[in-house]
């Protein structure tokens, strides 16, 4: 699957009703948006919070925030999302641990009640109409750029991110071919300085007696 944005260059993601008539996807929130906004969009075009600790625990296996969780505030909370691809609401039954049904799951990861990392996880693979979609609702008038290998090598982050808004304020990364995160560009550069601050004051006793 290819990108939406060429190599190299900056490329305009159409963020405006375009995109939103012809591809709509209504699991949508917006970095730095309030809890209260995301989940009564939400849970009004038929989305579901997961409340079952297994499920729960079930779909973060694997999440790249997981790592960084205990670096974030104490006010910090992640909340798991689930939306199917054609806006009805889900039965219980299709609530299962071990299978995740067809639609999306959005993790959340709020803190001080706003939104500061956001995984949108695909049941199957994400079309590029998807991709695009997502890249435009966050784009919010802005514009992505994908980052060279040099480019990358100078920035500091946590997560390793694909693409940045172009004001800075916003990174991207693609997961796989069913998942793309979104996160906070302060946020991934603080947690990224913690972690290298915790590693290296974990280092001496860690090789101590060699």
């Amino acid at each position: 699957m290819k990108y939406p944005i060429r190599i190299g260059i900056l490329a305009t993601v159409f963020a405006g009703l375009m995109i939103t008539s012809l591809f709509p996807l209504t699991v949508d929130a917006r970095i730095g948006e309030r809890r209260e906004s995301i989940e009564r969009r939400l849970f009004g075009s038929g989305g579901i919070v997961y409340r079952d600790e297994d499920i729960e625990s079930s779909r973060r296996k694997g999440m790249p925030y997981l790592k960084y969780f205990d670096y974030l505030p104490s006010s910090s909370d992640i909340r798991i999302y689930f939306k199917t691809a054609d806006g009805r609401r889900p039965a219980s039954s299709e609530l299962e641990e071990k299978r995740i049904a067809a639609g999306w799951d959005l993790h959340v990861i709020y803190v001080n009640g706003e939104s500061r990392i956001e995984v949108y996880k695909r049941s199957q693979a994400i079309t590029e109409p998807e991709l695009n979609h997502l890249l435009a609702l966050h784009a919010e008038g802005s514009f992505w750029k994908r980052l060279s290998k040099e480019e990358k090598a100078k920035v500091v982050s946590a997560f390793e991110f694909d693409m940045v808004r172009d004001d800075g304020r916003v990174r991207a990364k693609k997961l796989g071919g069913n998942a793309i995160m979104f996160f906070d560009t302060e946020v991934d550069t603080r947690l990224a300085a913690m972690n290298t601050s915790d590693l290296q004051e974990k280092a001496p006793m860690s090789v101590e007696g060699f």
